[in-house]
Order: structure tokens, then sequence, then C-alpha cells
């Protein structure tokens, strides 16, 4: 895949949204379940939010994450629970560190110690033909003796109408703590990573780009642009499409990456190792904008 090719998804992510294409008159709708909410655009599934774990008894913090996710002809572009990470959740937001005035109390990344508890979901669809998801959600942390209410979520996860091919989704978390020090920290090495994480299909034959540049994963964490491209390399086996992904923190662009081309996760690391502490009432804004686009013109639907 061309850098070129990834530059053009790029540019699409930090476009402002399109405009619906009129001969297409299709619309973005709901689904709704008691465990799941899938967004749909002219009956085709888009993605799937997982409102409440498949196994509660196992795996109790399994939930608040976006499970599949398919690109316009239905190809699949994310795994959920894999079987080298199993942990890993097609699109998440989580940290390894979840602290209380300093101390450690749970690990969402790896699930322990820390549930979501989604309180309400609500969709609404837009003039334009797209439409927003939003829920609300309680973080309960139960590694001690009793619950304990840390925090309170509300994510917003908008479908823009396909438009030439291309679809856009935004997604807004605003997470509010409840307690007086709420630390939120990447893992405990040089990579830092944590926050807002992607588990694409087939990441061996990932290519990335930002900036119009190739950028070469490397086990550590990497310094580029506020915006990554996400291309595969080809094959039967693999989608013929490109994902673009930008990511920002409280208003400000997220500029360091950890990217694999081993089977493992893509993640815009934020805040890093060091966590970021919320006093009570105190709000951490995520946003990020996920294109996906053709990766030739010939294969658009």
């Amino acid at each position: 895949m061309s850098v070129r090719a990834l530059l053009a998804a790029l540019l699409l992510v930090m476009a402002g949204p399109a405009l619906a294409d009129p001969a297409i008159g299709k619309r973005v709708d709901a689904v709704f379940a008691d465990d799941a909410v899938t967004l749909t655009e002219a009956g085709k599934t888009v993605l799937v939010y997982r409102a409440k774990p498949l196994d509660p008894a196992t795996q109790p913090g399994r939930a608040n994450y976006v499970g599949a996710l398919y690109a316009p002809d239905g190809t699949a572009l994310i795994e959920d629970g894999p079987g080298d990470h199993p942990h890993q959740r097609g699109i998440w937001w989580a940290w390894m560190k979840v602290q209380t005035d300093g101390k450690s109390v749970a690990d969402g990344w790896y699930m322990k110690g820390l549930s979501y508890f989604v309180r309400e979901k609500r969709f609404l669809g837009d003039p334009q033909g797209g439409g927003t998801l939003t829920v609300d959600v309680d973080w309960m942390v139960n590694s001690g003796p009793e619950l304990v209410y840390v925090a309170r979520e509300t994510t917003r996860i908008t479908v823009r109408p396909l438009t030439a091919g291309s679809r856009r989704v935004e997604f807004d978390t605003i997470i509010t703590s409840r307690v007086d020090a709420l630390g939120l920290g990447g893992s405990d090495d040089d990579r830092g990573f944590g926050g807002f994480s992607m588990r694409l299909v087939e990441p061996e034959q990932l290519t990335f780009a930002s900036g119009g540049k190739p950028i070469a994963p490397g086990g550590a964490a990497v310094d580029a642009g506020p915006s990554m491209g996400f291309a595969w390399r080809g094959g039967s086996n693999t989608p013929a499409w490109t994902v673009g992904l930008a990511c920002k923190a409280n208003g400000q662009a997220v500029t360091r990456w950890m990217l694999y081309n081993e089977r493992s996760m893509q993640n815009c690391v934020f805040p890093g190792r060091a966590p970021l502490v919320l006093r009570k009432d105190q709000t951490l804004r995520l946003q990020e904008t996920l294109v996906i686009r053709p990766a030739s013109r010939k294969k658009t639907p």
C-alpha cells in the first residue's frame, strides 16, 4: 500500500464531517438489545457496542467497548478477545493504572477490579443521515470489600453517512472523577500505552504512515503526527481498506503512538506511564476520529 493512499485517508480524518451523498439515500439507525447496541446503515451493520459482558461471572469488566466494526462492504476490521491477547476488546479505552488518592485500586486494561455499569443508552439521528449513540456509564471499583463509585463517563459514538465509499466514525468521551483524586495511567514501562486502542485484524500485514511519511513500528512508542494511517499490504485474506485515526485529549492532539506489526493492538498513547490525576468533578475529554476508505477507488462498494 502506497503512502499516497494512506495520506488520502489521513486527509479525510482531519477534514470536517462530510454531507451525505444525496444519491445514496441511506440512514444510520440503531438496534437495541439488553447487552449491546448495533448501529446500522441501510440494514447493514456498521458497528456493535457492548453494554454488558458476555460472561459477567468471569469477566465483569468486559463492557463499554466496540466489539465489532465493519467496512462498507461487510469486511470485519477488528477482533474482540483474540486468543493471543484475550483481554483486547476491538475498540476500547482503558488504563492499567486506575488509582484513588495515589493508590492503585484497579486495572482497566486487564479488567481487574473495575466494572462498567451502563446506566442509559440512547440514539439520535441527524438531518444528514448519520446518527449518534450516547451511553452513560458508571465506573465501579470492586477490588475491595465494597463497591466504590470512582467515575462517571458519557461517550458519544457518531456514525456519519457513507460518502463516496468512505465511512467516518467519531468518538467523544468525557470521564468525570467522583473521588477526591482519580489517577489514570498507562503501562509501567517506557511504552506507557493506555487510552484509546484498536485491535485491527491481520496486524502482521499492516503498514503505517503519518504526515505523508511511512512509520516503522519498533517495539517502543513512537512520536509522529496527530493522525495515523493503517493499511494492509494486500492479499486474498486482508481487507482492501485503509483506516485513518486521529486522537485528542482535552483538546490537544495525541502524537505518541504504540504500533505493532505483530498480533497486538494499536494505541494513541495517553497520558503515558505517569498517571493523569483528576480531582473530584474534574473531567478528561477524549476525542477520536476514525475514517475507513477503500484502498483503491476501483474497490469502492
